[in-house]
C-alpha cells in the first residue's frame, strides 16, 4: 500500500477491545481478514473532510438529557472560560473547567469539561487569536442542574478550535463585527474538604442523631455509617417534577403547574423519591432519597426507567431499585423542613473503603418505637411536598428544652466549637 493513495476497502471488521462491530471514539480499529480486498480508486473524488460532526441545536438538547447512548456534538463561539476547579465525584476528587458558547441565534450553552481534557485548552493561545474564536465539542452528554441545561464531557470527548468546516465560517461571519472578547473568569479558590474529612465530618450514630433537636441543627451536616435494609414499597418511587426547581408539580387542565414557576412551558421530568430505612448497630430510621442521590447508587437516571423502560406506575418499584437493599454507605445527613414536618436529609453518600458495615440478624421494631424520617438530598434535590402522614414517620413538633437536652446535643456543640 502506498501512503497518500486512496483505496476502497471491503470485507473488514471494526473492533474495539475484541468486541466486533462496536465503535468507541479513540478506541476503534480496522481488522483485516483474509477476504479483505483493497481497490485503488483512480477516478476523481471529492476532497475528504478532515473533521466530521453531527451538530445538535441547543434547543434540541433538552430531549437528550441523561440519555447517553447517543452523544451530541455542539459548536459555538467562545463567550467565557472559567479557571480550573475541583469537585468530589464518585468518591474521588476531579478537576473541571466551565465554558459558555454561543450559536448564530445568540443562544448560549454552558459546557463542562471534566478531568484532563480541560487542561489541554491553552488560554494564552486563545487570547492571541482573532475574534470570534469558535470551538466544537464532540461526544458530549446533555445534563441538567438546578433547572439549567448544560453539556458535559465524556471519555470520548474531543474539542476543535476554529475547525475548518462550514459551520465555523457561518459563526465567524455572524459575529465578525462583534467587539465582545472572551471573558476569562478565575476559578474558585475555595478547596473542597479532603475526601476523608467529608466522610467523617460530625460522625454520629443513628441513636445519637435521633436524640438531636432538628430545629436547632438544620445548618449542620452529620455523617453516619449505615445499611439500607428496607424499601417502603407502599410509597411512590418517583414523581413528576419541575425541570427548573425539581419540586413536585400538579396537573392544571391540560398543562402542569409549579408553585415556584407557574405554568410549565416544557414537559415535566421524572424524579426519584425513594422511601427506605437505614440501620446501624444502635438503631434504625426512615430515609427518603431524591434525584441524583438515587442515580449515583444504581447508575441509572430516573428518566431512563420511566421513558425508555416503561416503568410509568409510581406505585410499582422497578426491580433494579432492589439493588439498594443491603448497600452499606456513609450517609451525609442534614435536617430539612417539609411543611409542618422536618426530615433528616441525606445530601450525599460515600463508599466505606475501610470496612463496610454488617448487621446482626434483623429484629422486629415495636410499633411504639419512634423513628425519624430522613430525606436524601444532593445539590439538585428539591424540597418536596410529600404525603401528609406516615404513622411510622416522626414529626418534630416540640423543641427540646435546656434541661432535657441529650448528651449527643452537648457532643455536637463540642464538635462545632472544635
Amino acid at each position: 500500500m502506498q501512503l497518500g493513495t486512496i483505496y476502497e476497502i471491503s470485507s473488514f471488521f471494526i473492533t474495539n477491545n475484541k468486541q466486533k462491530y462496536k465503535i468507541v471514539p479513540h478506541a476503534a480499529m480496522l481488522q483485516f481478514a483474509r477476504s479483505t480486498v483493497f481497490k485503488n480508486v483512480e477516478e476523481d473524488i471529492p476532497e475528504i473532510p478532515q473533521h466530521k460532526f453531527n451538530f445538535v441545536e441547543f434547543d434540541q438538547l433538552t430531549s437528550k438529557i441523561d440519555i447517553n447512548d447517543i452523544l451530541s456534538d455542539v459548536i459555538g463561539r467562545v463567550i467565557s472560560i472559567k479557571g480550573r476547579e475541583e469537585s468530589t465525584i464518585n468518591d474521588r476528587m476531579v478537576k473541571r473547567r466551565g465554558f459558555v458558547i454561543q450559536n448564530i441565534r445568540e443562544e448560549t450553552l454552558n459546557v463542562t469539561l471534566w478531568g484532563e481534557i480541560g487542561d489541554n485548552i491553552d488560554e494564552n493561545s486563545l487570547q492571541t487569536m482573532p475574534e470570534p474564536v469558535v470551538i466544537a465539542f464532540s461526544a458530549m452528554a446533555a445534563k441538567q442542574y438546578m433547572g439549567g441545561l448544560y453539556v458535559a464531557s465524556t471519555s470520548g470527548t474531543s474539542f476543535y478550535i476554529d475547525p475548518d468546516i462550514p459551520e465555523t465560517k457561518k459563526i465567524k461571519k455572524r459575529f465578525s463585527h462583534s467587539i465582545q472578547g472572551i471573558d476569562f473568569i478565575a476559578g474558585s479558590t475555595k478547596k473542597p474538604l479532603p475526601l476523608e474529612e467529608q466522610k467523617t465530618i460530625n460522625r454520629t450514630t443513628i441513636i445519637e442523631l435521633q436524640a438531636l433537636n432538628p430545629y436547632q441543627n438544620q445548618e449542620t451536616k452529620f455523617t453516619v455509617k449505615a445499611i439500607i435494609t428496607e424499601l417502603h414499597i407502599h410509597q411512590d418511587w418517583f414523581y413528576n417534577a419541575c425541570p427548573r426547581c425539581y419540586r413536585q408539580i400538579k396537573q392544571s387542565g391540560t398543562s402542569w403547574w409549579c408553585d415556584n414557576h407557574g405554568h410549565l412551558t416544557t414537559m415535566p421530568i421524572s424524579w426519584y423519591k425513594i422511601n427506605a430505612r437505614i440501620e446501624d448497630s444502635t438503631g434504625g430510621m426512615n430515609i427518603v432519597m431524591f434525584g441524583k442521590t438515587v442515580q449515583s447508587l444504581i447508575n441509572k437516571p430516573c428518566s431512563i426507567l420511566t421513558i425508555q423502560e416503561g416503568y410509568t406506575d409510581p406505585a410499582v418499584i422497578p426491580p433494579i431499585l432492589n439493588q439498594l437493599k443491603g448497600m452499606s454507605k456513609i450517609f451525609v445527613i442534614q435536617f430539612r423542613p417539609r411543611g409542618a414536618f422536618i426530615d433528616a436529609v441525606v445530601i450525599k453518600s460515600f463508599d466505606d473503603d475501610v470496612q463496610p458495615l454488617s448487621l446482626p440478624a434483623p429484629t422486629t421494631i415495636p410499633s411504639t418505637e419512634t423513628i425519624s424520617s430522613v430525606t436524601s438530598f444532593d445539590p439538585e434535590t428539591p424540597q418536596v411536598e410529600g404525603k401528609k402522614t406516615a404513622k411510622r414517620q416522626l414529626t418534630f413538633t416540640k423543641p427540646v428544652s435546656g434541661e432535657e437536652k441529650p448528651r449527643s446535643e452537648e457532643k455536637l456543640k463540642k464538635i462545632k466549637h472544635e
